[in-house]
């Protein structure tokens, strides 16, 4: 009971109690429903509970708890042909602004939980592995990717100084179909129905 009490003095602690309560329930809230979910929903209503918890937090880390929480924001950028670049956004950008400083709870508590957070997922893809679970490695897959990707961006943007472009990625996502791709699919189409 002591350490509950701890726990909810520390967030109290906090710069921003809300967002890194937000921020923390984002992470554990998937986990609990992979978990527990089987146990009082359908397989389909427990995957797609997880999904969207999932993209939630996905979307909340990246966007809101990183900005408020360590001050900074990351970004993945499609411009030009074939190029992809993440962009950042940081602290770090802006020496000029007296900004309130980094609370070192907020930060402990975020970077713990974004490193947790994947590993856990991952142990849950070994044992969904060892036990032939494939329908559940799918979402395990899924949200370990979704949470891999969070904590690597973060990373980079953590070591990122300002002025020096981003580094590459360790692998490219896919292009997306594009109104600069248009033309060549449909040169492509031209190329099967002509007789």
């Amino acid at each position: 009971m002591d350490s509950a009490r701890n726990f909810y003095k520390t967030i109290l602690a906090s710069s921003h109690p809300l967002i890194l309560t937000i921020h923390l329930l984002g992470k554990a809230v998937p986990i609990v429903f992979y978990l527990l979910g089987s146990w009082f929903l359908s397989s389909t209503v427990q995957f797609i509970i997880v999904i969207l918890t999932l993209a939630a937090d996905f979307y909340f880390t990246k966007n809101i708890n990183g900005r408020k929480l360590i001050q900074q924001r990351w970004w993945y950028d499609v411009s030009g042909e074939d190029t992809t670049t993440f962009r950042f956004e940081s602290f770090k950008e802006y020496p000029d602004v007296a900004a309130a400083p980094i609370n070192p709870i907020d930060s402990k508590l975020f970077w713990l939980s974004l490193y947790v957070a994947p590993t856990i997922w991952v142990v849950f893809g070994f044992l969904c592995l060892i036990k032939f679970q494939f329908v559940y490695l799918i979402l395990v897959i899924f949200a370990g990717g979704l949470n891999l990707w969070n904590a690597y961006a973060y990373r980079l943007c953590d070591q990122w100084e300002p002025g020096h472009t981003a580094e590459a990625p360790l692998f490219q996502l896919p292009m997306l179909p594009s109104f600069a791709n248009l033309d060549r699919v449909t040169r492509l189409q031209s190329f099967f129905t002509r007789s």
